[in-house]
């Protein structure tokens, strides 16, 4: 099922293309517990089921970290049959790179489970008269030169026209940049896979390069995607062997894959996706409610420790002060990458402070070269919208401190970035809450 070599007829491609993408849904569901609220069953629900997996209130266990994989192989395999079923109704191969892409792919798979089967017209490969290494170094030296192109062109489409940075940015861009690399590497002589995998690494690390000289991307940002970039590249240039192997797919028909990017970044922008987190953690204190209360409204935290992903740009915690006293004071909270506004909206003294943000600050400073980097993502796509302590008084003059935060992430696939989030948030309210403790024990 994961092999692009052979054909499949329709009825068994319509057995398994179906069963893979409706076990997705499955999948979701059987991760469903009782006490969580069930998905709503809506039309975006069956395109995109797993935008719905931040409702999990199980979202921290391990099961959830094997959901990524899971997808990536379902898209994998996907791609594969499609690229069969091409083959064995004798059309472009670079179908089956729409076949995966979220809203597009259920037509793709229904068009493909009605062709009917024919003689493949693609002519054979003829043999090349070209000494045998200058060519393949050549063919392969044009993947990597194009993959940058497309990387370049595909972030600054993506991020500075659309704003989308969703499956378009991190799953279809490098599965097309994979492939069109693959495919140009090999539609002359064939690499081998091993060589392939070689020329798409190289061509996805010099990609990344090519971002952080153009301004487009800071250097964290690139590596915290790259895991996944460099793996579903590998995906694409499966697909993009595949194809040069077969022979036959002309100039057209790989312009026709690169546009469908652009495609999906529309969708991306018209659908934009939104999903909220809450945090909780606890610490117990030994100071009573009303002096652990004073460390909380007046809080400076410029001489505490900063862990490294802090130091290389991720915003952190500086201080808070509270301008005024009750409900509608306003709250100066200072961070690593600004100054954010904030408006308390519950006041009891020793008891209860709550706020909720009015105007954050940037996620991340970019580590750059240059002062300025062209990167939206770094403002409103992860931001923090409430905070609340609650001070409950224990015996021997003793407080548990309970801080509560929500968040809202605008990145896709959430499967991939939202460990990434909650990991950040936690560092940062632990980092507060052990500021805390230290002052009112003093």
């Amino acid at each position: 099922m994961l092999s692009f070599k052979g054909e499949i007829r329709p009825l068994p491609y319509a057995a398994a293309s179906l069963a893979l993408f409706f076990s997705q849904h499955l999948v979701l569901l059987a991760l469903f517990q009782p006490k969580d609220h069930m998905p709503e069953l809506d039309w975006a629900f069956y395109v995109a089921p797993f935008h719905s997996i931040a409702q999990l209130s199980t979202n921290s266990k391990p099961l959830l970290a094997l959901a990524l994989p899971y997808l990536l192989i379902v898209a994998w395999a996907l791609a594969a049959l499609s690229f069969r079923r091409a083959a064995n109704a004798g059309i472009s191969g670079w179908i089956a790179a729409a076949a995966i892409a979220p809203m597009i792919q259920i037509p793709v798979i229904l068009f493909l489970c009605v062709m009917p089967p024919r003689a493949s017209t693609a002519p054979a490969r003829p043999p090349s008269t070209e000494n045998a290494s200058v060519s393949m170094s050549m063919a392969a030296a044009q993947g990597v030169i194009a993959a940058m192109a497309l990387t370049l062109v595909f972030v600054a489409v993506g991020a500075l026209f659309f704003g989308a940075y969703g499956f378009g940015m991190f799953v279809a861009s490098p599965f097309v940049i994979g492939a069109v690399t693959a495919y140009i590497a090999n539609r002359k002589r064939d690499l081998g896979g091993g060589r392939t995998v070689q020329v798409v690494l190289l061509a996805t690390a010099l990609g990344g390069i090519a971002l952080l000289v153009a301004a487009l991307e800071g250097a964290v940002c690139i590596i915290m995607a790259a895991p996944l970039g460099i793996g579903v590249a590998l995906l694409g240039g499966l697909l993009g062997r595949a194809i040069a192997l077969r022979g036959g797919s002309s100039t057209g028909q790989t312009f026709g894959a690169i546009a469908l990017v652009p495609l999906i970044f529309v969708s991306d922008w018209l659908l934009p996706t939104s999903t909220r987190f809450d945090t909780l953690q606890i610490i117990e204190i030994d100071a009573p409610p009303h002096v652990v209360w004073r460390s909380i409204v007046h809080m400076d935290l410029r001489g505490d420790p900063v862990a490294l992903p802090n130091r290389l740009g991720l915003a952190y915690p500086l201080g808070g002060e509270i301008i005024g006293d009750g409900v509608g004071a306003v709250r100066r909270g200072e961070f690593s990458t600004g100054v954010a506004i904030e408006r308390v909206t519950e006041w009891i003294p020793d008891r209860k402070l709550a706020f909720v943000v009015e105007q954050d600050v940037p996620a991340m400073r970019e580590l750059s070269p240059y002062e300025h980097v062209h990167a939206p993502h770094v403002i409103g796509y992860f931001v923090t919208t409430l905070t609340s302590f609650e001070l409950v008084p224990l015996p021997g003059n003793r407080t548990r401190l309970i801080e509560r935060t929500s968040h809202e992430l605008r990145l896709e696939p959430i499967l991939y970035w939202m460990p990434m989030a909650r990991w950040a948030v936690d560092r940062n309210n632990e980092r507060v809450l052990t500021h805390i403790r230290r002052e009112a024990e003093k």
